[in-house]
């Protein structure tokens, strides 16, 4: 897989390993995402923002599953047991992820946090721009944003963040997670979806599913 992504002839660094977290202080959810060649990147996404790519998610959903092709009165049924079977399908690879670590984990821990003290500090931006498009039976999400701190106080270009691509199931688990993170950051947002059972308690790493 290359480390670009064209949309709208805009090059944006590829990423397919990313977390989110809620940072208190920011009132912000914190995507954390590696971007091979380019670097790690902590992008910021206010409320607002967390509800264009929930809107934008749940919008290209249908089309990306052939939803569009079903009567409407079975969408509800259709859409709760593919999320279902996404989330299982989460649940299973973590579970392997978990197993295949074994003893070695703690020194992997330790290694990749003196990796982490050693490498450069990720660069910082606050999400300003959604690109959505569907690839073939993907979909391809861009983010632009603002380079911060430098943003808050000189005029500064927005700059392509990175683009993630995201299978069916991958869009269920983002779905899920940015629900479950707007919780915790108790946001209220106004999401009716009956589909969707209340999220369990889950790790915060797409990683794993994303490659």
């Amino acid at each position: 897989m290359t480390t670009t992504a064209e949309t709208t002839d805009v090059t944006y660094p590829l990423s397919t390993d990313i977390n989110i977290v809620f940072s208190a202080y920011e009132d912000r959810l914190i995507v954390n995402a590696e971007r091979p060649r380019h670097g790690a990147v902590h992008m910021l996404l206010t409320r607002r923002m967390t509800m264009i790519v929930l809107h934008q998610l749940l919008t290209k959903l249908p089309e990306l599953t052939g939803l569009d092709q079903t009567p409407a009165e079975y969408w509800q049924e259709v859409l709760q047991m593919a999320h279902q079977k996404a989330m299982q399908a989460k649940r299973d690879t973590d579970k392997a992820a978990e197993g295949a670590a074994g003893p070695q984990a703690g020194e992997a821990e330790g290694a990749a946090d003196a990796a982490a003290d050693a490498a450069p500090q990720a660069a910082i931006y606050l999400a300003t721009e959604l690109i959505i498009k569907l690839d073939d039976k993907q979909l391809i999400l861009a983010f632009k944003g603002l380079p911060m701190p430098k943003a808050m106080t000189q005029a500064s270009a927005h700059e392509p963040v990175f683009a993630m691509p995201l299978s069916p199931d991958h869009v269920h688990q983002l779905i899920e997670l940015l629900i479950k993170k707007a919780q915790d950051a108790q946001w209220h947002l106004p999401l009716d979806l009956p589909w969707l059972e209340s999220p369990a308690p889950q790790t915060t790493t797409l990683g794993v599913l994303l490659h």
